[in-house]
């Protein structure tokens, strides 16, 4: 052996001396991790490749991170939201030709957004609720003389939420309520083909409560028409009264919103409400 050679192999060798040699078990606990994370990463790619937007809506970055279905002591746990939740139907008072439905994973639980508006001008601290599970229909007018539907009678959507969120949102709702009797904003609208600065007037009231489920509110909405800040006139039309159903039932939370043409009486409203609650009684946590 040449001496370049030799001396290649004696610095090896010493270089070898100063190599720390992890343990056995050591070596075990590496290749475990390294296989849970493999096996982590080839789930993620499949529930990707399954069910796409659906799975991917729970990594928005403005929800907060899933929590575990909480334990109870009875009964089984329910997570997804089954079809027959919501109202059939032939128990809703209005006629519907069409009916359609939707469900989704982390959605935003939405409340009247004007409310919500008045609120942030308020000052009432924000309160984004995002539903574990949603599930939603609307419908639509008979169809008459071959035209397409074009009018909502009804919207209901329901939302699976952890308990202590369920139970605040009532709270905000109740918060909205007391900060927003009556609220003007300045806006623009369309009158005569112009574009016309004017001033809204919205009102807002707890129509009834306590009426179905664990907690229930019936909000009434009354807008004003709108009018010119310069000369006071009316702009157009006022919008009809709006009314709004909101029913809890354990940790799921079904909001219902009739079209305001059909003038339905408060009495109606709140059987309606008593009927969605019976329908989430067996699919909540805890069943009722």
């Amino acid at each position: 052996m040449r001496d370049d050679d030799l001396a290649f192999v004696e610095r090896v060798h010493r270089d070898l001396r100063d190599v720390r040699w992890p343990e056995p078990a050591e070596i075990r606990a590496t290749a475990r991790r390294r296989s849970r994370r493999t096996v982590a990463l080839a789930t993620v790619a499949v529930l990707v490749a399954v069910t796409g937007p659906a799975y991917a809506l729970t990594e928005r970055a403005s929800a907060p991170p899933a929590t575990a279905e909480p334990a109870l002591t009875q009964g089984p746990v329910r997570a997804d939201i089954p079809l027959d939740s919501l109202l059939p139907v032939t128990e809703v008072p209005v006629k519907s030709g069409v009916q359609l439905g939707d469900a989704g994973l982390g959605e935003v639980v939405r409340l009247d957004p004007t409310l919500q508006k008045c609120g942030d001008d308020r000052g009432v601290p924000a309160f984004p609720a995002y539903s574990r599970y949603s599930r939603s229909q609307t419908l639509l007018s008979p169809t008459k003389d071959g035209r397409p539907p074009v009018r909502v009678e009804l919207s209901q959507d329901v939302y699976r939420l952890d308990p202590l969120v369920s139970a605040r949102l009532f709270t905000y709702l109740r918060a909205l309520l007391d900060a927003c009797p009556e609220w003007r904003f300045a806006e623009s609208v369309v009158a005569a083909g112009e574009t016309t600065p004017n001033v809204s007037k919205h009102a807002w009231e707890t129509a009834a409560s306590n009426f179905a489920g664990d907690e229930s509110i019936l909000v009434r909405h009354v807008p004003f028409a709108p009018r010119g800040p310069a000369s006071g006139r009316t702009l157009q039309r006022s919008s009809p009264v709006a009314m709004t159903v909101v029913v809890r039932v354990g940790d799921l939370i079904t909001i219902l919103v009739p079209n305001p043409d059909l003038g339905l009486p408060d009495a109606d409203l709140e059987a309606l409400g008593r009927t969605a609650a019976r329908r989430l009684c067996p699919a909540a946590n805890p069943a009722c």
